[in-house]
């Protein structure tokens, strides 16, 4: 990749990017020094390092000389650290000098990774086979020892070949937020290197719904692994956070049906994959693509097929199970692991060869069971053994209670799995016979965090003085469960407390830990409160206050006090000294749409239609209701816009606009264009009259229904939040939606964190001498509505673009953008200039319910090879990356020369892919026309429609005046000649 695409983007870390041939490049320093300390091929590295781009380019140094790193938590007790180094048994370790410099363990060699990115860049990597280490990863054993499973190259590299369980390509972006240790960190870093992608590195102890939200607003997030606890809990708290995903894969614990369910509901486009594999077979041995049929299975829903180079077999004993029988499951196949390292016995227990269908196969008996259903689909039927999950954690409960025991000092301790009314286990009790009679062992639980690690740590340790039996003789775990109290009860409670927001922070720790009070001040954690519980108190706090509440400040505020005081600290709840101002600065867009509107009142580019044709009759009173509503609810439809030094708008208490009732037309024809004629007249920005509705009734029955809305309170999105809103008011009920000012709020919150001095720098650089696109003039007339001209393309022709796209690993509009490109500079005779592309300003999650005016202008300059899949989707990505800078700023920054065209390109083109206008209404059946636009901001605008049969209809809109129809038609057809054409991918140009 770091050959292939160098100045593709590999890492995200905060403000830091890294690209490919930066990290190569580092990854070779880090080889050089290591190689110079005699570390080569076989060998295996321990590293401690926190989350960083240095974390990677350290591993992949490692990797670089041909040995395994195996990668330590940074927040492991000293002593799980001490045993982890003596069981790998290494000579060097590489950590950072905070880490080494608070250690009480006794390393080998430390290297500091900070020394590491001095060599030269011409490193020889060393050569290794698929048979040979790459890492090693962690998990429980029954001995009170961690396992060491180490794990060859082959066993990672088979997951995310072409044609694999899941899209992994150049557009794929992935938070990488599991634990170092785990398989599931290998699955989040390497299916991005491995195929070109882009790893967002999380700072947060792990991916919660804020936090996942950010990534898809910011970086483009599209696919992540989540363990089904915190899937189930971001469904329950936030479940809008997915909006924006490709694909989701859960897993490492059985499904929750009802949480999928909703999902599903919820995200009906969303890939949801279930994921079931132990360590020992590396990240995911089977796969299932989850339906809403699934969740109504009695038997769970499956984990389905083998991923690519494994196989699963259903065995009893040594004998295969028919379908339907239940055996234990054995995985064999490329991802099996080498063994334990210092563990033969284990190895040599576990890792067994069976002799099937004839043939001699090494598996690994993973304890667990399962059947083949008459379908071929795998289904889990659960453990032989006492091992559970643990919030995504394989955790052997004999391990704890041997440490438990060391630590304590104990005589015997019994620890169990507590489980959720759904039956997963949500967290472990400690059952302890202490050393001295009576003890109650107080303070039990801070003892043992210092000793375990977090997914060791039980929610609860009870002193008992003897282990209840069964009739037969055995534990009698039920009635050790029994002992557990529902919640803890806890002195000092809210009773006085005058701090309003404190005691908020505190209702909700109780309300997610399910007692009735708690003290504001005890830590989360003391309380009972798991790192999920802190997720799902952030994500209602979010949505409470109104702004984001990252799990890290949680975790280092950990009582409600502290909390509450982080919160006020940071001048973002609310309060009078950072209100967000009355009159509401407007976006670049929204200044250039008021500056036209002023200019030329004439101009009805920014009318945005809408139209439904109505079978039925339309209760007039109810629809005029209904406006009233949805112009109460946005107050971008109600809002004055000023022109001035500093244009702004102010929400005025402007009428909501009357449904205007037309003389009946004979015919739908003639009522749209009665319709249009009406909305054709002007608006009136300065006095907030910015929007009206209109009805033109059928003779008969029936009729068309129709609004406009200037683009200055309007967009794309905004079609379908205004169509369900009206629908909703229609049927009598619609509450508000946020302001003006809190909309501003929420764009200058992501504008904080936006890198704008680097995206400002690659605009001067990359539109400076941009020329502009000349096209055959039109008749010297003056301009009337756009002409128009469209093209069909049918779902084969659709599915011959997206082959190539996914060949070139690219998306389904680059493809588009570059045939369009290509077009244009075919009959231009040009092969450089820029095509405008609308994006929208999303970002905030609570803006998605919003009408307004949230888009602006990304300017993609194509020159060179404008066909080029991997060329175009190049020059995309590097200009999507600065779409923060607003348009009218980098005309500013570029400072073209000025003429009367539209600065920088002359043209739009837009893939319209937001969700489709719906308006159903009661005892009227309806249906949305898609009208052509009553002006054009630019000489051609291109839009591409996706159709209901899976096709795309192609629409060349164009100013008569400015182009010849002549060409205009060509240009459509052109387009649509070479989208139906493969288009070219860089496998024709080799």
């Amino acid at each position: 990749m770091a050959r292939a695409r160098p100045d593709a983007v590999a890492l995200v870390h905060g403000g830091t990017t890294v690209r490919y041939g930066e990290l190569d490049r580092a990854a070779d320093g880090h080889a050089t020094r290591l190689a110079a300390l005699g570390v080569g091929r076989g060998d295996v590295v321990p590293v401690l390092l926190p989350r960083s781009a240095t974390l990677i380019t350290t591993m992949l140094g490692i990797l670089k000389v041909g040995a395994a790193y195996a990668l330590l938590d940074v927040h492991w007790p000293d002593g799980r650290v001490q045993e982890v180094l003596d069981q790998l048994d290494a000579r060097l370790v590489v950590a950072s000098a905070e880490v080494s410099g608070r250690t009480t363990w006794t390393p080998p060699a430390t290297l500091d990774a900070a020394t590491l990115d001095a060599g030269p860049a011409d490193f020889e990597p060393v050569e290794v086979d698929g048979g040979d280490p790459c890492c090693v990863f962690f998990t429980s054993g029954t001995t009170g020892r961690a396992k060491c499973v180490l794990t060859p190259h082959r066993a990672i590299v088979r997951l995310f070949r072409p044609g694999s369980f899941a899209r992994f390509d150049a557009d794929t972006v992935v938070p990488q937020a599991a634990p170092q240790p785990w398989d599931g960190f290998a699955l989040e870093l390497w299916s991005v290197l491995l195929s070109g992608g882009t790893s967002l590195l999380v700072d947060e102890p792990y991916l919660s719904a804020q936090t996942l939200r950010d990534g898809v607003a910011r970086h483009g997030v599209d696919t992540a692994w989540i363990t089904s606890s915190l899937f189930n809990m971001i469904v329950d708290e936030d479940p809008a956070a997915f909006r924006g995903m490709g694909q989701v894969m859960i897993g490492g614990e059985r499904l929750s049906a009802p949480h999928v369910r909703r999902f599903l509901a919820a995200h009906p486009d969303i890939v949801l994959l279930n994921g079931y594999g132990p360590v020992e077979s590396t990240v995911f041995a089977t796969t299932h693509r989850i339906s809403a049929a699934d969740c109504d299975r009695p038997t769970g829903i499956p984990i389905g097929r083998p991923v690519p180079d494994t196989q699963v077999h259903v065995l009893d004993g040594t004998r295969p199970c028919e379908v339907g029988e239940t055996g234990e499951l054995c995985v064999a196949g490329d991802g099996l692991a080498i063994g334990y390292l210092g563990a033969d016995d284990a190895t040599a227990e576990k890792f067994v060869e069976v002799t099937i269908d004839g043939v001699p196969t090494r598996v690994y008996r993973t304890g667990d069971t399962g059947w083949w259903d008459a379908d071929g689909l795998l289904h889990y039927a659960g453990r032989r053994d006492r091992q559970v999950k643990v919030r995504g954690h394989r955790v052997e409960p004999a391990e704890i209670e041997r440490q438990v025991e060391r630590a304590l000092g104990a005589r015997r301790c019994v620890v169990l799995p507590r489980r959720d009314a759904a039956g997963t286990v949500d967290g472990l009790v400690a059952f302890c016979v202490p050393a001295v009679d009576g003890d109650p062992l107080v303070g039990a639980r801070d003892a043992l965090s210092g000793v375990v690690v977090h997914y060791h740590l039980p929610d609860v340790v009870l002193a008992v003085a003897e282990f209840p039996l069964t009739g037969n003789g055995k534990l009698d775990e039920d009635a050790l469960l029994a002992l557990v109290p529902d919640s803890a009860v806890y002195v000092g409670g809210l009773a006085g407390e005058q701090d309003p927001l404190v005691v908020q922070v505190a209702r909700v720790f109780a309300a997610v830990l399910d007692q009735a009070e708690v003290s504001p001040d005890v830590a989360f954690t003391a309380l009972g409160g798991t790192s999920l519980g802190a997720g799902r108190v952030c994500a209602r706090l979010a949505a409470e206050l109104g702004r984001p509440v990252p799990v890290s400040r949680l975790l280092g505020n950990p009582t409600a006090r502290a909390l509450a005081g982080w919160l006020r600290s940071t001048g973002e709840t609310g309060g009078e000294d950072t209100a967000p101002p009355v009159d509401v600065p407007l976006s670049p867009m929204q200044v250039g749409f008021l500056t036209r509107h002023l200019l030329e009142p004439d101009d009805r580019s920014g009318h945005c239609l809408g139209t439904w044709i109505v079978d039925g009759d339309l209760d007039r009173q109810a629809m005029n209701a209904a406006l009233a509503r949805v112009h109460h609810r946005h107050e971008a439809l109600r809002a004055a816009y000023s022109p001035g030094r500093k244009p702004f708008a102010k929400a005025v208490d402007v009428p909501a606009p009357e449904l205007t009732v037309m003389d009946e037309a004979p015919s739908v024809d003639a009522a749209v264009s009665a319709l249009r004629a009406e909305l054709r007249q002007q608006l009136d920005l300065r006095d907030g009259r910015v929007w009206r509705a209109a009805l033109v009734p059928l003779s008969g029955q029936g009729g068309v229904f129709g609004y406009v809305v200037h683009h200055i309170a309007f967009d794309g999105w905004s079609e379908a939040v205004f169509a369900r809103d009206l629908a909703a008011a229609y049927r009598g009920g619609l509450d508000h939606a946020p302001g003006l000012a809190d909309t501003w709020s929420l764009r200058q919150d992501y504008l904080r964190h936006a890198d704008l001095e680097r995206q400002r720098a690659w605009a001067k650089e990359e539109l400076r001498d941009l020329p502009q696109l000349v096209y055959p003039v039109g008749p010297d007339a003056p301009d009337h509505e756009p002409g128009r001209v469209e093209e069909v393309l049918t779902p084969a022709d659709v599915a011959v673009l997206d082959a190539a796209a996914d060949a070139a690993g690219v998306t389904r509009f680059v493809a588009l953008l570059a045939a369009y490109g290509r077009a244009l500079a075919e009959l231009s005779g040009q092969d450089d200039f820029a095509v405008g592309v609308p994006v929208a300003q999303r970002a905030d999650h609570r803006l998605h319910d919003v009408v307004g005016c949230h888009v602006d202008l990304v300017c993609v300059r194509l020159r060179g090879d404008a066909g080029s899949l991997t060329h175009v989707g190049d020059l995309v990505r590097r200009a999507f990356e600065a779409q923060d800078v607003g348009f009218g700023e980098v005309v500013r920054l570029v400072n073209p020369p000025r003429s009367s065209r539209t600065p920088l390109f002359q043209n739009l083109f837009a893939y319209q892919d937001n969700t489709p206008p719906d308006l159903p209404l009661d005892d009227v059946a309806t249906r949305f026309l898609r009208q052509p636009y009553l002006g054009l901001p630019t000489e051609v605008q291109t839009d591409v429609w996706p159709t209901d049969d899976g096709g795309l209809r192609v629409v060349v809109g164009f100013l008569p005046a400015a182009v010849a129809v002549g060409f205009a038609d060509d240009l459509a057809k052109r387009f649509a000649d070479l989208v139906r054409a493969r288009p070219e991918t860089p496998e024709d140009a080799s």
